[in-house]
């Protein structure tokens, strides 16, 4: 089965998604979280772990979502007919 060509703009738009999940991945973990969870409030505390949570979650869905195959897709097998 022949892949599709990438076009131009959806190479960009792949770039620029990556960018941005890095990007908010680092200010989340490197900035947000870590003041939340080091804070005296216990409200603070509470939405620290829980955004962490919720980034954890939606990390794995997003790995999910890139490596399932799409429908339709078929395996490249190399076995023969019978």
């Amino acid at each position: 089965m022949p892949q599709k060509t990438l076009s131009p703009w959806r190479l960009f738009k792949v770039l620029i998604s990556i960018l941005l999940y890095i990007s908010a991945s680092a200010a989340w973990l490197l900035f947000a979280a870590r003041d939340l969870i080091s804070s005296s409030s216990d409200f603070d505390v509470v939405g620290g772990f829980f955004g962490t949570a919720v980034w954890l979650i939606a990390t794995a869905c997003l790995f999910l979502h890139i490596t399932t195959p799409k429908p339709g897709q078929s395996a490249n097998t190399t076995e023969k007919d019978q």
